[in-house]
């Protein structure tokens, strides 16, 4: 009977341990994919002023993109406005910006680019790119014949006049053909139509005033420390970003999210070594003689109370690496082979990742609740029994 409850003991620890390594590889899976699609949009390392919407570029000092571990850069203007097409409308933001941008953000692959064509400049003509959310609002279409195209209209607004009601100045009209449509987030996806800078300089009168500058660096890169080299080199006047803290709430909330899983995965592999403690008690009860017996031939309690640790280790000790063992296979099996599929998901197969924290962490988590769990049942039944 007892070697009964000491094989649940080991198999309830090894399914809680299994359960933590799935359950958090999984998370970092699902984390991962979610912070691929907010950042496969922003940029490395993203500069704006601090006190106003827009700055003149000259003011920055050159010296920013003489870094050797800068890939590509680019100017910024972004805008709200509206854009129509045919009777619809929508508010969007307008982002101007170079050729280079859509290198930078990987515009021409499949995972983005859903149909048309990468490209803001052709045959001497501007061209936009837009969200498929905004696509799909204005009921707009990327033709597949060579020089059709819908025109959206921008109703910008003029910098130069107030918003009043039934003002027809208020606004600068403009119309810019639809090369593309992508997509990268539902955020992004439903606000943002790329478009060349210089045409966005043109329809919002910037003349030499930008929104950012973007840039991206090769990759491993210590962004925190390029931060504070540009920091230093431009001043106080201007804020500098990382791709971190351009979404920053995104990046706080899963890290939340994180520790409650963890702590919630705790107290399970914590409930799951009270069969340990049952089995390690039904084991005094039944030794009960056997205790009194050494006890009489001189044996301190101390010792016996360290066998009976030792037992609980054992059984902690046994179901954990079973229990890592297995979790980690059925992550490697899901990695390679793929079981679990996500149907109309972003991804074929439900994300997971490995990490090595998570191993230390789940490492460290049940051999000290496995031994706290071991060490105060034999303590303290021992010297009742003894």
């Amino acid at each position: 009977m007892i070697n009964l409850i000491s094989l649940i003991s080991v198999f309830g620890i090894m399914i809680s341990t299994a359960a933590m390594v799935i359950v958090l590889s999984a998370f970092n899976g699902v984390e991962g994919l979610v912070v691929s699609l907010f950042n496969s949009f922003e940029s490395d390392i993203k500069i704006e002023v601090k006190h106003s919407k827009t700055f003149n570029s000259d003011f920055l000092n050159p010296e920013i993109y003489n870094d050797k571990d800068i890939v590509n850069y680019t100017k910024v203007i972004e805008e709200t406005v509206i854009i129509k097409n045919q009777d619809q409308y929508t508010f969007g933001i307008i982002k101007g910006v170079d050729d280079v941008y859509l290198d930078m953000v990987k515009m021409e692959t499949d995972d983005h680019l859903l149909d048309g064509e990468a490209v803001l400049n052709k045959d001497n003509q501007f061209f936009g790119i837009v969200g498929v959310g905004i696509l799909q609002n204005l009921s707009g279409y990327i033709y597949q014949i060579p020089g059709e195209y819908d025109y959206f209209t921008v109703f910008s607004p003029n910098r130069n006049e107030k918003i009043k009601r039934n003002s027809t100045t208020a606004f600068e009209m403009s119309k810019i053909p639809i090369i593309g449509t992508y997509s990268f987030n539902n955020k992004v996806d439903e606000s943002y139509l790329i478009v060349p800078i210089q045409y966005a300089k043109n329809v919002l009168g910037y003349e030499n005033d930008i929104s950012a500058v973007e840039i991206d660096f090769t990759d491993n890169i210590d962004l925190d420390k390029k931060k504070q080299n540009i920091q230093t080199l431009i001043g106080d006047d201007f804020k500098v970003k990382t791709a971190y803290e351009q979404n920053e709430l995104i990046y706080k909330t899963s890290k939340s999210e994180k520790w409650m899983t963890v702590i919630l995965l705790g107290f399970i592999f914590f409930l799951g070594t009270f069969n340990m403690i049952a089995s390690l008690a039904m084991l005094v009860i039944e030794k009960k003689d056997n205790l009194k017996t050494l006890n009489a031939m001189g044996a301190e309690t101390s010792q016996i109370q360290s066998v009976f640790f030792y037992v609980g280790g054992l059984i902690n000790g046994l179901g954990m690496l079973v229990g890592l063992t297995l979790g980690y296979l059925i992550c490697f099996i899901q990695l390679k082979v793929g079981v679990l599929k996500m149907e109309g998901g972003m991804v074929e197969y439900f994300p997971v990742e490995m990490h090595v924290m998570d191993f230390v962490m789940i490492l460290g988590m049940t051999i000290i609740i496995g031994l706290a769990a071991a060490y105060f049942p034999s303590k303290l039944l021992i010297k009742k029994m003894v």
